[in-house]
């Protein structure tokens, strides 16, 4: 994953969430760089999740068996974990048998896949169609917090799987040289992470 041509990231803010959920006025305000690296983060992990098609998977003419292995997964046989390692982490096996680990993710793959697309696409929904993005910044309503959260910590995950983010990496991020090409990577993380603690603390 990468963000792109996103702002400096000594620049990105913490999401300056106001209002509460149990009010029904939570709202967060970002910058328009800002909405920018979710959007892109979003719909690239969009695309990950939604690269295995069950549709054609399933080897039957029939419209309903297609459409149930669209809906449930492939019924025909065990499904291997994808190689991918994001896709690995964010759907991971259910058993440590491989066999039965198959035999469990023919069930469940697709409608997880499907789950987390939910919960992307209404996050990548509430960041696009209310917001002008000619404004430097947004005052964006937060109708679903717990799908923000989802979606959130899946983006979280899937940033560090790729950079190989350990406990001790804060120290490791605040070590690296401007220079470096993954500094602004690794700020993306923590500053989700922010956004994280920010809207939990106002729920």
């Amino acid at each position: 994953m990468n963000m792109g041509s996103g702002p400096p990231y000594k620049e990105m803010t913490m999401g300056e969430f106001k209002g509460s959920a149990k009010s029904g006025d939570l709202s967060v305000a970002l910058s328009n760089d800002e909405l920018h690296i979710l959007i892109n983060l979003v719909e690239q992990l969009l695309e990950l999740l939604g690269e295995r098609n069950f549709v054609h998977h399933y080897q039957s003419n029939d419209p309903f068996a297609q459409l149930m292995a669209a809906s449930i997964g492939n019924l025909e046989s065990a499904i291997e974990q994808p190689e991918d390692p994001v896709l690995r982490r964010l759907l991971p096996n259910a058993y440590a048998d491989p066999e039965s680990a198959g035999e469990f993710r023919k069930y469940t793959e697709s409608s997880l896949r499907m789950v987390k697309q939910t919960h992307l696409m209404y996050l990548r929904e509430q960041l696009v169609f209310p917001v002008d993005h000619e404004l430097p910044k947004a005052d964006i309503a937060v109708t679903d917090p717990t799908q923000w959260l989802i979606a959130i910590n899946d983006l979280r995950l899937a940033l560090a799987v790729r950079l190989d983010i350990k406990q001790d990496s804060y120290e490791k991020y605040e070590l690296m040289k401007d220079s470096d090409e993954q500094k602004p990577l690794f700020a993306v993380y923590f500053w989700l992470g922010g956004i994280q603690e920010s809207l939990i603390s106002h729920i």
